[in-house]
């Protein structure tokens, strides 16, 4: 009985600023790497001449591997090599991602699981919660833009010099 009531009472605790700074973080991190993926498969993609900008890409991502869809398109060897070559890099960079963005929720000094998860669960329900994590949030992405803008403009100057 005692177990049961420490865990409520521990779950009834809340969740401070810090906490939220951290959980901010983290997603912070997750946006912008998911926003960098999404980039650099598009790169890829952009880089590739077979793939004629993107359109022959959605034609055999759309074939999914499907041979007589594949042969319907008139897919050449080269067209799917480049299209494999592609769907395989994004997928290792994915997992690369997952692998670090799971790192940083179990790690205690960055977040926690545990804190993680009882954040996560609360912002669905608690509107004062959402309100200040999302202050938290907004003035940690302007910092970091503010930030990457200072170090664009030392960069320039320094070009120029």
């Amino acid at each position: 009985m005692f177990s049961v009531t420490n865990t409520v009472a521990q779950d009834e605790e809340p969740i401070t600023d810090e906490e939220l700074t951290k959980y901010a973080v983290v997603m912070d991190y997750a946006d912008q790497e998911k926003e960098r993926l999404k980039n650099d498969y598009n790169e890829m993609i952009q880089a590739e001449e077979l793939m004629q900008g993107g359109k022959r890409f959605k034609e055999l991502k759309v074939a999914n591997g499907d041979e007589a869809k594949l042969s319907e398109i008139e897919a050449t060897p080269e067209e799917i090599e480049v299209f494999t070559k592609i769907e395989t890099a994004n997928t290792e960079n994915i997992d690369a991602f997952k692998e670090a963005y799971t790192t940083k929720i179990k790690d205690k000094e960055q977040l926690g699981a545990g804190l993680y998860n009882k954040i996560t669960k609360a912002l669905k329900s608690d509107e004062e919660l959402k309100t200040r994590y999302t202050a938290i949030l907004e003035t940690l992405q302007s910092e970091r833009a503010s930030a990457e803008e200072e170090g664009a403009d030392a960069e320039a100057s320094t070009e120029g010099q």
